[in-house]
């Protein structure tokens, strides 16, 4: 899959012109194997201090997820033992308080191994390895990036919860003409509903609030990324990256990586949007065509 460095518009195979704009072709196909070879020997990144991207000490973020969730683990390790140290009979709540203490502990460890492998993954990514890009925008690109973003994942988180809503009612419909008290299916659905809408509502605020308080910065790889404190990767625990494509009717014009994971229910998928700073055009087209044809 090609694109015009003109215009942005998808090419078809072997052609010499874009069919939007006019533009000549030979540059829309350039090898990012030069570019790349280019970024290695003048590379932003110094591979002997991990982290280091120019002047610029980038944290590793998963770390301290990992680093937090071995003190909650701890915390709840020792709950587990809160009953029997101040003498709390089973029945009076002890069982209880020991029996949830340890489920934390155990979703805790699942928390850890999972960040962990992140956390593996992030430093490789500092390292350098796999560098493709490294780009860094003004204040008025990156305000306009997070405000576009925002606006992507609030339609999305919102359409997604429209269409889990509109079966859960349809099941719920055809529940109660089944059960003999259809008043309790009513209120379980409904429940669902406002359950569902929580997260639908709260998650594009969130990541606009974390992205809004980054750095305007990125760090693009072949196994992952860095958007400002966002860090994405597609590789491990059944991860693969499914689509790079480049939006050209964002503004700014950004490159969308869809990648996938194994979920409860399917694969979950996640958006990773790059927003292309200022005459960084060609060299966003070159990422976005090594990928697809990587892919190929």
């Amino acid at each position: 899959m090609k694109f015009c460095t003109h215009c942005g518009n998808q090419l078809q195979p072997d052609v010499r012109f874009c069919a939007s704009c006019g533009a000549p072709t030979g540059i829309a196909t350039m090898n990012f194997g030069d570019m790349a070879e280019k970024n290695q020997t003048n590379s932003d990144v110094n591979p002997s201090v991990p982290g280091i991207i120019g002047d610029v000490r980038l944290p590793n973020t998963q770390r301290r997820i990992v680093n937090l969730w071995y003190i909650i683990t701890l915390i709840f390790l020792v709950g587990v033992f809160v009953p029997s140290w101040f003498e709390i009979d089973g029945m009076d709540g002890g069982f209880a308080i020991s029996f949830l203490c340890g489920f934390l502990v155990m979703v805790g460890l699942i928390v850890i191994v999972i960040y962990r492998a992140r956390a593996k993954q992030m430093d490789k990514i500092l390292s350098g390895e796999g560098k493709m890009a490294y780009w860094q925008y003004t204040q008025e690109e990156w305000y306009r990036f997070v405000i576009a973003d925002f606006e992507e994942e609030r339609v999305m988180k919102r359409n997604l919860f429209f269409i889990v809503a509109g079966i859960s009612v349809i099941v719920g419909i055809v529940m109660a003409f089944i059960v003999e008290e259809p008043i309790i299916i009513l209120i379980i659905i409904a429940s669902l509903i406002v359950l569902i809408s929580i997260p639908a509502y709260l998650l594009p605020r969130h990541r606009f609030k974390k992205l809004k308080n980054s750095r305007a910065e990125a760090l693009i790889t072949e196994n992952g990324l860095i958007v400002g404190k966002m860090f994405h990767t597609w590789i491990g625990m059944g991860a693969r990256l499914d689509r790079v494509a480049m939006n050209t009717e964002a503004e700014p014009k950004m490159v969308e990586f869809t990648y996938s994971m194994p979920a409860r229910h399917g694969r979950q998928t996640e958006v990773a949007r790059v927003p292309v700073p200022q005459g960084k055009f060609d060299e966003a087209v070159a990422i976005v065509n090594h990928f697809n044809n990587r892919q190929v």
